[in-house]
């Protein structure tokens, strides 16, 4: 048994909106860990308190909803007809 790669496997990897989403989360990420000024001040525009952390909370679990829903959609095939994928 042995593992074979799927032709063209970054193309069609691309093409899944769950793995665009997941790039886009992780390059907001990277830029508010650059820029902690920058995280400050967004994190400033939340109200004070308790609803702060639930409203940050509330981002994460939509942005991780959003890719992991998008992945129970039908999206259009990724392989032609007799690719035998």
């Amino acid at each position: 048994m042995s593992i074979k790669l799927i032709e063209d496997w970054a193309h069609k990897i691309w093409r899944l909106w769950s793995v665009r989403l997941a790039a886009l989360a992780g390059i907001a990420a990277g830029w508010l860990a650059a820029n902690p000024d920058q995280t400050e001040a967004l994190l400033a525009l939340l109200p004070e308190g308790p609803t702060r952390v639930l409203a940050s909370a509330a981002i994460g679990l939509f942005v991780f909803s959003l890719a992991t829903g998008s992945r129970l959609i039908v999206q259009r095939k990724l392989t032609k007809p007799g690719d035998g994928e």
